[in-house]
Parts: C-alpha cells; structure tokens; sequence
C-alpha cells in the first residue's frame, strides 16, 4: 500500500491545454483528480459552475489549499515568489502572511515544514525529486549543461529534431533511459512500487518511455513545453508556465477561485452528478476489482452525454464500451500532440445515454 502522508506531485504532469481542448467546461459541474492541483486551476478558465477535486492523499489537499489561498489574497508577483517559481527568498515570509487566511490544518502542515519555502513548493514532491536525480546525475552523463540548455531553447521541431538526433541521441542515453525509467528506480524513486502492482508488463518499461520521449522530442517544441523544461532543467521559465501559473491567467482564475470544492476520498466517496471528468490515470493503480467498481461507481455518477478524460501510463485501462464511447480520433490526435509526452495515451469518453 502506498505512503499517502507526503506530498507526491507539488505540480501536475498531465497537459491542461487537452482538457480544455476538449471537455465542455463552460457553466458545467466537473470532477477532478487534485494532485498538484495545476489543472483543476486551470480549468477555471473555461468558467465551470462547479469543480469538485478529490485526492485520498490529504498532504495533496494541503497543497492546494496554499496554493488557493495564494491567488485568492496576492497580487500575481507574490503569487510565483510563495511558490519559488523563479527564486525562494521571500517564499516563507509571504506564507506567514496567509496565517489567517488559509486553512488551519494547511497552514499548521507548512509551518512544521519551512525547509518546503526554501527549496521552492514547486519542487517539493517526491516526482518532482526524482526529476532533480534526473538533472544532477543522469544528464551529466550523457549531455553537457550548454547542450540541455539548447535543446530545451528550439521554437522549430525540424531543427530542434536534427539537434537531439545529431548531439543528443546516443548510445548512453539508451542505456541510461532503460534503467533510470524501468519501473524499479521509478518506483522507488519517482512514483511508489505498488503502482506497478496492476501493470501487465514491467519489463520494457524503460525502453516504452524512452519511445515516448523519441516521439515527443521530435514532434513537440521544446521552447513553450513547462514538462520537459522542468525535467530537463528544473525549473519554469517565464516563456513555458502551467495555464494557472501565467500571468495573464491569474486574475480570472482568482475571479473564480472558490468554485472548486475539494474532498478528501477516492472515487468510490464521491457523490453527486458531473458533467466532465479529469481522472489523471488513477485507473492504472486499481486491482481488477476495485477497477470494476469504480467504473460503475463512474456511470453512477456521470450524467448523459457526459465526457471522461484520463490517461494511460503504462497500465491499459480501457472502459466499457456498453456504457462508455471512446471519442478515437480525439483520443488519437490528443495523444499525438499531449506536452506531457510520457505518458502512453490520452483517452476521451462520452457517456452513452442510459
């Protein structure tokens, strides 16, 4: 059973711009994965009536109710400095000013947890981590810091393409890419082991990854991506925030900010009725029959013509197609051109009319 008494993703690593994309937001109720709660906030911009989050990992909860509490009472510059986008010096003294106007039991968690404002919330989860071992010692092995710089800096693929397959595809990164992204330095490390418990196949994980990693490098510009230049890099640059983290963003997310409604469960504990569905890949992790009971509890919960958007990792979790439609060539093209390009494919359903 994984640890849940940490924060595992202080972001999101799923591509916000496909939700919006596709999912009919605008005056409607949606369910969201919280994880770093990136996308949730970001949905905000389609103007839903109603987004209810939930996450059974109640450090996540704490997360957001930070981050909540950050636009909801600062200015925009204050904003990106409590989470040290681009530097941490006043992280903890902006935080000591939302005392009363966060969460108690949030605010209590990052208090006990100041080294968090130092090293920067957008770098505190344990994914995140993994990212920085990533950076520190497997990069150096294969590509030199000017080089990385340069390869996350391209505004054109063709040429971005020519440079990774000229300079930066070799032999080591092949070898480095099987190992550091199988799935046992990435359990230990970035994910949990028993995330892997329901995947069928374990054993080419590294190399599927490094497929993904060759298609996205080559399709997808670098430039404006804020997953791969976290991952190569570590940090966001002003040219390549998250949707809810851009400047121009902010005051409309702020507008709308207590839309969101956040419950501490998992599926099966929610109620009510939705519209729209952001579910991460929380399939992934499910044994054959909790995977059958959520599915039910989902239709359950869905109303007619309602649209399901998650992911496949590495596990392939597909839904009944007696009551669930899969949208392919959405799903196709999403997949084609998702930032979030590790991931294996992204699946859009709409509920069939009970």
């Amino acid at each position: 059973m994984a640890d849940f008494n940490f924060i595992r993703y202080a972001n999101c690593w799923e591509d916000a711009n496909l939700l919006l994309d596709v999912l009919d937001i605008t005056n409607k109720t949606g369910l969201s994965v919280l994880s770093g709660g990136d996308n949730t906030l970001a949905m905000l911009l389609k103007n839903p009536q109603k987004i209810v989050a939930f996450d059974i990992n109640e450090t996540q909860i704490h997360l957001f109710n930070l981050k909540k509490a950050g636009i909801k009472y600062l200015c925009y510059d204050d904003f990106v400095s409590l989470l040290g986008v681009y530097n941490t010096s006043k992280s903890y003294k902006i935080f000591q000013t939302l005392k009363d106007k966060m969460e108690p039991t949030s605010f209590q968690f990052f208090s006990e947890h100041p080294a968090h404002f130092r090293k920067g919330i957008i770098n505190i989860g344990k994914f995140e981590h993994y990212f920085q071992l990533f950076k520190r010692f497997i990069i150096p092995a294969f590509a030199t810091k000017k080089q990385i710089q340069k390869l996350a800096s391209f505004q054109n693929v063709t040429k971005q393409k020519a440079y990774y397959e000229t300079v930066i595809n070799n032999r080591r990164l092949n070898a480095i890419f099987n190992i550091f992204f199988g799935f046992k330095v990435m359990g230990k490390f970035g994910r949990d082991k028993s995330f892997y418990d329901h995947v069928e196949s374990k054993k080419n994980s590294g190399q599927k990854f490094r497929e993904h990693f060759d298609y996205g490098i080559t399709h997808i510009v670098n430039y404006n991506n804020p997953y791969i230049n976290y991952i190569l890099t570590n940090h966001f640059s002003e040219h390549c925030l998250p949707l809810y983290l851009q400047k121009q963003n902010f005051d409309i997310i702020k507008q709308r900010i207590d839309r969101v409604e956040i419950k501490n469960t998992d599926l099966i504990g929610i109620t009510g009725k939705y519209d729209f569905f952001n579910l991460s890949d929380i399939f992934e992790y499910l044994d054959d029959q909790a995977y059958k009971e959520n599915c039910v509890k989902l239709r359950a919960i869905s109303k007619p013509n309602s649209q399901i958007a998650y992911y496949n990792m590495q596990g392939k979790r597909y839904l009944n197609s007696t009551h669930f439609e899969l949208q392919e060539k959405l799903s196709k093209d999403c997949t084609e051109k998702m930032q979030a390009y590790f991931y294996n494919e992204f699946l859009l359903y709409k509920v069939k009319i009970k």
